[in-house]
């Protein structure tokens, strides 16, 4: 109303925001009015109707003000414009309107007389009235239709910008932040989340937050924000709602849904596929949810059905691994072992300087020619580090492990003629030749020492199986015979030297049980053979099956990178009262099936060959056709009817070997 200046305005709205009644000296610190202006605005005020002192302090003249029940009626009414000029301005936003609560729009509830002519003599008013009259009525006639039009247009006018007031002020926005409309997530996300609803025209303290329909706790307010922190919550899909109050009635309302999934992704796919064909090509069928991201050795595959097909064009050379993933980042992987179907073998080893040797080479192809053997094991690299065979290995050259007694490629081709399977022996760690050499040229760290820095005697020299060097030797030895036609790989000292490992230095190597390091050299050699299609094992001590951690051979996890396992389980090397058995060297079915027994629980489910190496030689006890035959009806009665037999002099005792094994 423009009858009340703006200090009278001012000092209305500060009586309203306290209650109605305040002193002078509160009223002018509020407004920062001088004395003289607050008690002109206070004086024109008590003409109005407005406020009345209340209370009196010699020289105040009322140091107490009140609103009047007309000024508590009016006073909202008479704020109002001014209040919507300053929210427009931006100059209130942090002051609190004293009109809301009152209700919109206001009206008087009788009619009043107009607030310039209240307090005015009656003889005055009547005045005042005779002169509006004649002069309205001097203009009735020619302004009769203008008015009227006029009157019109305002009215229109007034319900037009009413109709768009109302509608605006009826508008509450909701914004959702936190979590995404339709999100997947899972527990551990869902629980570190906080949920903010921002509202924009709302009234903030009606706000309700629902949980799944059910009101929720620890919600907190932050100016026109709510804050949620999400608890922990059950999988499942959940709607969290805020139901917010408008300004003058109606409800607002925003939701979000989101779906808590902490469930890995199930794959329907063997873990261990039967036995396939060496150079074949392997199909992994299987199932999964649809939409999961998989991937198999590297490949994405198509889920989008549920269920997928991947064709590998030969078997792998060791675990394939497969890797799901669903929408929310639960994570499924394991290893799929594809083994190849080791060929039935029996077979006997031969050394280097035998295959030379007339003699011993003819006794080994009377044992085949009788049908005794389907395999020769010869020696490609033996246990002084001396390669038997003419070799292009520059290594080897430069080191002088040549000895050049057979030609490999002709030996490969003359036993293939003879109707027989190759394998190439290759003594890959204990290596005394590439130890000295490498410590002649400078290259200690190739070679395992002791604690103080020196060369570790085991054995003349055991080479360092972390070094890239001496791993790189012995991978170009087997790559070498894989060219010329070999069948097979058999690593022999895949292992550290036996005693307590405090007492051992591998350099480069941060110290503990270094078994990791064999399993990763068998399946870099596994990769290399599978894709030239050479069969590959691992000779392994007879105490590993439970006691690999003795010697860096750990079973279980050097099964899924080689065709077969080959424990030497020879009754001589046994104590007594091993695995039960009194007396192992003279009871050789015994400790043979004991022993063996191991190696089967801890390779069950695995598809990996056992292929024991057998005792054809006497030490303490005479050994002849009944211990050799002992040892191989133990092996056959635990369904292993793969061996070799060792002879160091390679004299093997044919009458031991049934005809029946070939």
């Amino acid at each position: 109303m423009p009858l009340l200046a703006p200090a009278d305005r001012r000092i209305l709205r500060e009586l309203l925001t306290r209650g109605g009644a305040a002193e002078i000296g509160e009223i002018r610190a509020a407004t920062a009015l001088d004395g003289e202006a607050v008690q002109t605005s206070l004086d024109t005020l008590h003409q109005s109707g407005i406020v009345t002192p209340t209370g009196s302090v010699p020289g105040l003249r009322g140091a107490r003000w009140s609103l009047t029940q007309h000024g508590h009626e009016v006073g909202p009414s008479l704020i109002g414009s001014d209040l919507a000029r300053q929210e427009s301005d931006g100059a209130a936003a942090q002051v609190a309107d004293p009109a809301e609560g009152w209700g919109f729009p206001w009206r008087p509830p009788k009619p009043e007389a107009p607030l310039y002519a209240t307090g005015l003599s009656r003889r005055a008013r009547r005045v005042a009235d005779r002169a509006v009259l004649s002069m309205v009525g001097s203009r009735r006639q020619r302004r009769h239709g203008s008015r009227l039009l006029a009157v019109l247009l305002l009215v229109a006018a007034t319900i037009g910008v009413g109709i768009v007031a109302f509608g605006a002020l009826r508008v509450t926005e909701i914004t959702v932040s936190g979590i995404s409309d339709s999100a997947i997530l899972r527990p551990d996300q869902v629980q570190e989340t906080v949920l903010e609803f921002t509202v924009d025209g709302g009234d903030l303290a009606s706000a309700q937050l629902l949980l799944d329909g059910l009101p929720v706790s620890g919600m907190q307010r932050y100016d026109n924000t709510i804050v949620w922190p999400v608890p922990g919550l059950t999988e499942g899909t959940h709607v969290v709602t805020l139901d917010v109050d408008r300004r003058f009635f109606g409800t607002a309302q925003a939701a979000v849904a989101f779906t808590v999934d902490g469930t890995p992704p199930e794959v329907e796919l063997p873990r261990v596929f039967d036995p396939v064909e060496l150079g074949e090509p392997v199909v992994l069928d299987g199932s999964v949810e649809p939409g999961v991201s998989l991937r198999i050795g590297g490949q994405q595959v198509d889920t989008s059905s549920g269920s997928f097909s991947l064709t590998l064009p030969s078997p792998p050379g060791g675990p394939v691994r497969v890797i799901a993933e669903d929408a929310a980042g639960n994570r499924t992987d394991f290893d799929v072992i594809v083994p190849i179907g080791y060929p039935h073998t029996t077979g006997v080893h031969v050394t280097a300087a035998a295959w030379d040797h007339d003699g011993l080479r003819e006794s080994v192809v009377e044992l085949i020619e009788q049908g005794r053997i389907n395999t020769v094991q010869l020696d490609l690299k033996d246990e002084d580090g001396r390669i038997g065979h003419r070799t292009d290995v520059q290594l080897a050259q430069l080191a002088g492990a040549s000895r050049e007694l057979y030609d490999l490629r002709e030996a490969i081709d003359e036993l293939h003629g003879l109707g027989v399977r190759v394998i190439g022996r290759i003594v890959a760690f204990r290596d005394p030749t590439l130890s000295r050499y490498a410590l002649d040229n400078g290259n200690h760290d190739w070679v395992l020492q002791t604690p103080d820095g020196r060369p570790l005697a085991s054995y003349g020299g055991f080479t360092n199986f972390h070094h890239s060097m001496v791993r790189q030797y012995n991978l170009d030895i087997a790559a070498e015979a894989a060219e010329a036609g070999i069948d097979d790989i058999l690593w022999d000292y895949m292992r550290r030297p036996e005693g307590d490992l405090s007492g051992i230095r591998i350099p480069g190597w941060d110290g503990g049980d270094p078994s990791q390091v064999i399993v990763e050299f068998l399946a870099e050699a596994g990769s290399m053979l599978r894709e030239a299609q050479v069969f590959h094992g691992v000779s392994v001590f007879g105490i590993a099956a439970d006691r690999g951690e003795w010697v860096a051979q750990d079973i279980g996890a050097m099964s899924p990178h080689v065709d077969y396992v080959a424990p030497m389980v020879y009754p001589s090397h046994w104590g007594r009262g091993e695995y039960g058995v009194v007396h192992p060297e003279a009871q050789p079915y015994d400790i043979i099936s004991e022993s063996l027994a191991k190696f089967q629980d801890v390779l069950a489910g695995t598809s990996t060959a056992v292929v024991p190496w057998l005792q054809d030689f006497s030490m303490r006890v005479n050994y002849g056709p009944d211990e050799v035959r002992a040892q191989i009806d133990a092996a056959a009665d635990l369904g292993i009817t793969n061996w070799l037999l060792w002879d160091p002099e390679v004299t093997y005792t044919n009458e031991g070997i049934p005809v029946s094994y070939r």
